[in-house]
Formats: C-alpha cells, structure tokens, sequence
C-alpha cells in the first residue's frame, strides 16, 4: 500500500472529479491543466504550475492537486513557525513531513492575483482526490477531498450569484478569461517548468524528510 500515487494519475483522476462536479453546477465553463504562469524576480524557481484551471460564470478557481492516498492528513501547529504538515500511512504509528500544500497554492494564487483584473473573483483549492486520504485535525477550508466537491461547487455557484462582489462571467467572457491566461503562460511550457525545477535541485543538497512517530506529533 503506497502512501502518494503517480502525480499524473492523480492529476487526470482530479480533473475528472472536477469536471463531474462543476458541469452540473454551471452552462459554461473551461478547465485548464497544467498552467504554467512567471514567477516575481527573487523567486528561488522562476515559473510556477498551477494543476488546474476552472473559468465560469463566478471566477477563476485554482487547483492544486496532491497525489496522497491511504493517509492519514494532519499539521502541527506553532506560535513561532507556521504549520508543518505531516502524512502518515493508514496502520501505521510513523508520519513523514511534506511540504504545505496551501501555501503552495497560495502563493501562485497571489502571483496570478497581480497579472489578472482586480474585478475577476480568483480563489484556490487543494484537491486530495484519490482513495483512503482522512483529515486528521483543523484543516484551511481551501483543502478538501473528492467527496467535497459537489458541495464546493454549488458553493461556489451560489456565493458568485448571490454576493455580487465580482461581476458575472458570460460565455464570452470566460473565452476571453481562458485567453488571457494563456497568454500569461506565453511560451512557457512544461518542459521548461522541470529544467527550472530541476535546476533549483541541483543548486540544493539533497533534503531528507524526517521520520517521527506520531505520537510525538500531536
């Protein structure tokens, strides 16, 4: 029984789980894969991936999708550090660390936030779509599984409509929004996106995660 399954099969078993949410909920919406936007001057990998991209009516919703299964999903919290996150394998006593998933995607969400209009609703998720993943604890509202997506979407459905904040998204606005999305991604490709990511482990000493029982976690 393995703890985090192929990024890619996550990925697409998501984007369907998504789909199968979000259709229903409204007339017209696209959904992007693998966005790959500029990072700001400083950042440690010049580009970022965003794993999905849902343009509707209401806005633009991010995804980060993780590949965790069978695990047991939980944080230990501090007054001097932010949260660490932990994974540990459903029957097992032992956890391995793993890096925030929130604020991974909320960073790429502040990123995005300064090249789109400040009239575009943008919010960000973290999908755990595959099998057997608990959240152990208080988690961000923004991290959900497989089984809150229907209820994310009329959510999000229904906020959109009744709050007005944002102006509504037609279909050709959504065309236009998707447009201008790609063309923040530009000639940015994926390829280049891992050449970066690779380049910034090269110029690190390989990380090893610790190993802690859990006990010593709560």
């Amino acid at each position: 029984m393995t703890i985090v399954l192929q990024s890619t099969v996550a990925a697409s078993l998501g984007i369907q789980q998504l789909s199968n949410a979000f259709t229903p909920a409204f007339s017209h919406l696209r959904i992007l894969r693998n966005l790959i936007i500029p990072m700001p001057s400083g950042c440690a990998v010049p580009t970022a991936r965003i794993d999905a991209v849902i343009v509707c009516e209401t806005g633009v919703y991010l995804f980060e999708i993780k590949a965790w299964r069978n695990a047991f999903v939980y944080r230990k919290k501090s007054d001097e550090a932010p949260p660490r996150w932990f994974l540990r394998l459903n029957g097992c006593t032992r956890a391995r660390e793993v890096k925030d998933p929130a604020w991974q995607g909320g960073r790429k969400t502040t990123q995005l936030r300064s090249l789109l209009p400040d009239d575009l609703r943008l919010q960000y998720f973290v999908l755990l779509p595959c099998e057997g993943v608990e959240l152990e604890g208080v988690m961000p509202a923004a991290v959900i599984t497989q089984q809150d997506l229907p209820y994310i979407a009329r959510l999000v459905r229904n906020n959109g409509r009744t709050a007005r904040t944002y102006p509504l998204l037609d279909a050709h606005a959504v065309e236009r929004t998707v447009q201008r999305l790609l063309d923040i991604q530009g000639d940015l490709s994926m390829e280049t996106h891992l050449q970066n990511c690779r380049e910034r482990s090269e110029q690190q000493p390989p990380m090893r995660w610790p190993v802690m029982r859990a006990m010593g976690l709560q």
